[in-house]
């Protein structure tokens, strides 16, 4: 049993390589595919119904193989996982089924008197088998199934080996000697291991996703995710519209090795922040925890280090733990909550708010769209980002705030997901004073999701986010959208309070977990004191792709967080050590420089291709 226990150790080395784990498991599979069949079948009396039992056997025994402190005591752990899933059975009523690919061996039926004869042979074959005692049955089934030797028999039953010769010495003499060899033929054909049919049957493929797997895949994600099911067209469109031409994307499917079901779909995709990735996972529980879930993400975290990846993140329901404790247990940490609330727009009724909207009004206050105001003033769109990076630095729920570059906007006006005549300001005069969107992104059915809602400080509390919503829910009655989706937050309790007052109603709670690929170092946040200050490009230095000789980097520290800004774009800094941090939003990495007396000179930037000199100006306060 000396290689049984270094399979074992392989399969369960969460260090080697999947491919490799699967591999030895596979070896255990085709070592004990005869002896479990024939326990099962010793139990059972019923050849298809012992294979499936079997199969179920080897699932369960990877599921738990780590749960085995001595890889030795495994022939007689396994058993019992046997004889768990045959008593499993017994407790219901079952059917005797014919495999298919048996049925071109069944007799035509112009053939009466062949089909009478195997019947009554295969009934003198159980009857005699059935006759034995259970203990001699099960070492005859052992011993002509797969010819084990006695002390493999042994090791399995967990019975000395004089047992093992005694109950078959009891088994031979009951049974007659042309009766016996009708039983071992009879055994030894039905035996897995006549083929590699049954270790095949027990291991899931990995191939990479094919156009034609959309169907499918689809298919079983709305098997799992219960908003989607009304609405075949949704997940698929939102995967779909993915834009492979300036963004990554990696997928596979998992499928059974023999009948080419898909049993689980993984993705990686990149998002506009390139070093940040989506984690799509789907599978059925049982196959998730049977391997299928381990393969998928075995593959996409190697393609998310070859991509150089720094985050991927996992957004589902919150009741579906099976997907979100299979990733906690595999290093994913939740990064926040939030309530989908919806809103029947037919059933809305907005009169109760009409004394609102005329106080808005009343304070020289107008709503305009997008598309109305980017038509009277072409910087609409730079003045609007502008106004709501300063909004959400006052978002609870995004704190430490990181602003979005105005590339980032420019990008999502030119996306699908952006509508401009459902894209609302509020403003007086030229100043932009709140902001509302509905967006065509992650809908549900007949519906359209709410985006982001926020006021300028000095105006909140004055019904304006109230008149903004309305508008809003005006654009989707005339439109004929049946709900309206938003997404919030549990600490945007303002947001979520004025949502429920409208009339949203909470449907389901989403999880978001997430997992670093890169490494971040623990550092005293006391440390982040002698970075805090202003830099300024070094003329020195200077290189072709250098920060503009204008431009001033800030460092900061909110809390226990150092933030960097240059501009209107904030990045929160990560240590990769003491001295050198990164950040998830773009291949960018800050390492400080200190003299001999240990006081911080200057920094370094470094991003692929590019590399800039800033010097410090201005020390921290003290």
């Amino acid at each position: 049993m000396t290689d049984t226990r270094a399979l074992i150790i392989k399969a369960v080395d969460v260090d080697a390589a999947l491919a490799e784990r699967h591999e030895a498991f596979g070896e255990i599979v085709r070592r004990f595919q005869d002896m479990a069949f024939g326990c099962a079948y010793a139990v059972l009396g019923d050849f298809c119904l012992a294979e499936d039992v079997a199969q179920e056997a080897f699932l369960t025994a990877w599921r738990r193989l780590a749960q085995l402190q001595q890889p030795e005591a495994f022939p007689g752990w396994f058993r019992r996982i046997v004889l768990t899933e045959c008593h499993r059975l017994t407790r219901g009523k079952r059917l005797a089924f014919v495999p298919l690919e048996h049925s071109h061996h069944i007799p035509a039926a112009d053939d009466p008197y062949a089909r009478a004869e195997r019947r009554e042979l295969r009934e003198r074959v159980l009857a005699e088998l059935g006759g034995l005692p259970e203990g001699e049955r099960l070492v005859t089934a052992l011993f002509y199934v797969g010819e084990y030797s006695q002390q493999e028999i042994s090791r399995f039953l967990e019975l000395p080996v004089a047992t093992i010769v005694k109950r078959l010495y009891s088994a031979r003499q009951r049974l007659k000697r042309g009766m016996l060899k009708m039983i071992e033929d009879d055994l030894q054909s039905r035996r897995p291991s006549r083929s590699d049919a049954f270790a095949e049957r027990v291991r899931a493929r990995l191939r990479p996703f094919a156009e034609q797997d959309w169907g499918p895949v689809t298919a079983l994600t709305y098997g799992l995710e219960p908003d989607y099911r009304a609405d075949n067209e949704v997940w698929l469109r939102n995967r779909q519209q993915f834009d492979e031409s300036r963004y990554v994307r990696r997928h596979y499917v998992a499928e059974h090795a023999v009948t080419k079901q898909i049993l689980g779909y993984g993705s990686i995709e990149q998002t506009i922040f390139r070093p940040r990735f989506r984690l799509f996972l789907m599978a059925e529980p049982e196959w998730l925890r049977a391997g299928v879930g381990d393969l998928l993400l075995d593959q996409l975290t190697r393609d998310l280090r070859e991509l150089n990846a720094i985050l991927v993140w996992h957004r589902n329901y919150a009741r579906l733990t099976g997907v979100l404790g299979f990733l906690a247990e595999r290093g994913f940490s939740e990064a926040g909550r939030a309530w989908d609330l919806r809103l029947d727009v037919a059933a809305f009724d907005p009169s109760r708010f009409e004394a609102t909207r005329e106080r808005v009004v009343a304070q020289g206050i107008e709503i305009v769209t997008y598309a109305e105001e980017s038509g009277r003033d072409p910087e609409c769109l730079r003045k609007l980002h502008t106004f709501l990076n300063a909004v959400k630095a006052d978002d609870p729920s995004r704190q430490p705030f990181t602003p979005e570059p105005f590339e980032a906007a420019e990008r999502w006006c030119a996306s699908a997901a952006f509508i401009p005549d459902a894209c609302f300001v509020a403003k007086r005069g030229g100043e932009y004073l709140g902001f509302t969107d509905l967006i065509n992104y992650e809908v549900c059915a007949g519906g359209i999701t709410q985006g982001f809602t926020g006021v300028a400080r000095a105006h909140r509390r004055q019904g304006l986010a109230t008149a903004m919503k309305l508008r809003a829910i005006e654009y989707a009655r005339r439109h004929a959208y049946q709900t309206v989706r938003s997404l919030i937050y549990p600490t945007q309790a303002s947001v979520l309070a004025l949502n429920e007052k409208l009339g949203f109603r909470r449907a389901y709670s989403y999880v978001t977990l997430e997992k670093y690929l890169k490494e971040v170092s623990r550092v005293d946040p006391r440390a982040y004191e002698a970075y805090v200050g202003e830099y300024a490009p070094d003329p020195g230095v200077l290189t072709p792709n250098c920060l503009p000789a204008a431009a001033s980097l800030t460092i900061k520290q909110v809390g226990e967080h150092l933030i960097s800004e240059l501009r209107d774009m904030q990045d929160r800094l990560l240590p990769e050590s003491e001295t050198t941090f990164f950040t998830t939003h773009h291949y960018g990495r800050i390492e400080f420089v200190k003299d001999a007396c240990g006081e911080v000179t200057h920094l370094i930037y470094r991003e692929p291709g590019f590399e800039a000199r800033a010097r410090k100006t201005r020390r921290a306060p003290a």
